[in-house]
Formats: C-alpha cells, structure tokens, sequence
C-alpha cells in the first residue's frame, strides 16, 4: 500500500483542509448576516408582542384620564346590550305564545265543529223523538176520551148504586133495631111470665 502526501495529489481535487475551511468561513459569514437581521427584524417584533399588554393597560389608563365617564359609558352600553337580549327574548316567548294561540284556536274550532255537529245531531233525534211523542200522545188522548163515556156511566151507576146501598143499610138499621127491640121484648115477656 502506497501512501500517497499532499504535493502528490492529483491535479484538482479540492484539499480537504482549505475545504472545510471555506465551509467554516461561508457559516460565520452567513451567522454575521443572520445576527443583523435577527436583530433589527425580529428584535422589534418580539418586544411589540411582549409591550403589548403593558401598551394596552397604558391605553385605557389614558382613556380614563382623558374620558372618565368611560366607565359609566361602558356600564350603559353593557345595560344597552342586555336590554337587546332581553328584547330578543321578549320576541321569541310573543312569537311562541302567538304560535300556542293560534294552535289552540285551531283546536278551539275543530272542537265547536264536532259540537255543533253533535247537538245538531242530537237535536234532530230529539226532533224526531218529540214528534213520536206528540202522536203518541194524541193517540192517548183519543183512547182516553173514548174511554170517558164508560167512565160517566160507571160514576152515575156507582152514585145509584151508592144510593140504593144507603136505602139498604137504612133499611137493615131499622130491621136491626126492630129485632133488639122484639128481642128487649121477648125477653121482658118471659120475665114477666117467670114471676120475675
């Protein structure tokens, strides 16, 4: 194996010293060019992002001291906001009874249509149902009507019979006391001819 030194390297192959040099030397120039940028380009970005609260705070410092009333303002304006919402809602709930109403008004009819229709019904069999009651009724009155000379004759049979029924039981009181009194005297007669 042959070793090969530095003065008999063929003809341009780059050294490897002088190589890794230039490589070095282009990575700090390029770092060189990095530092300037990171400074002057991210460097005043980076403290926007982080003064930006400070800046915020210092704003509405400002503005109180400018406005005082801003407070105030604010607090309308939050009271302003919640009436909206209030309002918003106001409409939903009038939206939704409007709604309810007009369903229930539909029911309400549907509800009146099946009653009418019921009592209509109900008042035509009824109707119906009179008018049978009415012949019925006159057909009774007739049948009574005849019915009332019988009724006549029988009341002025009972009256006679009444009357006879009295000749009679006057006539058996009578009998009846003729008897006691036959009795009274048969009684005495025999009395009398006991020696009594």
């Amino acid at each position: 194996m042959t070793v090969i030194s530095h003065t008999e390297r063929a003809v341009g192959e780059p050294d490897p010293r002088r190589a890794s040099t230039t490589t070095k030397v282009m990575r700090g120039v390029v770092l060189l060019a990095l530092i300037p940028l990171g400074i002057f380009y991210l460097g005043p970005r980076v403290y926007d992002l982080t003064a930006t609260p400070y800046r915020l705070d210092q704003a509405v410092v400002s503005a109180n001291n400018y406005n005082p009333a801003l407070a105030e303002l604010v607090e309308h304006e939050k009271v302003t906001l919640s009436a909206f919402a209030a309002l918003d809602k106001m409409k939903a709930a009038l939206a939704s009874v409007q709604e309810t109403d007009a369903t229930v008004a539909a029911e309400l009819n549907t509800l009146i249509g099946q009653i009418s229709g019921d009592v209509q019904s109900t008042l035509d069999q009824a109707g119906a149902n009179v008018d049978d009651l009415v012949v019925s009724l006159d057909a009774l009155t007739a049948h009574i009507n005849s019915l009332q000379p019988p009724v006549d004759g029988a009341t002025t049979a009972l009256a006679g019979n009444r009357a006879t029924l009295a000749s009679i039981l006057d006539d058996a009181r009578s009998t009846a006391e003729k008897v006691h009194s036959a009795r009274v005297s048969a009684e005495e007669s025999a009395n009398d001819l006991s020696g009594k």
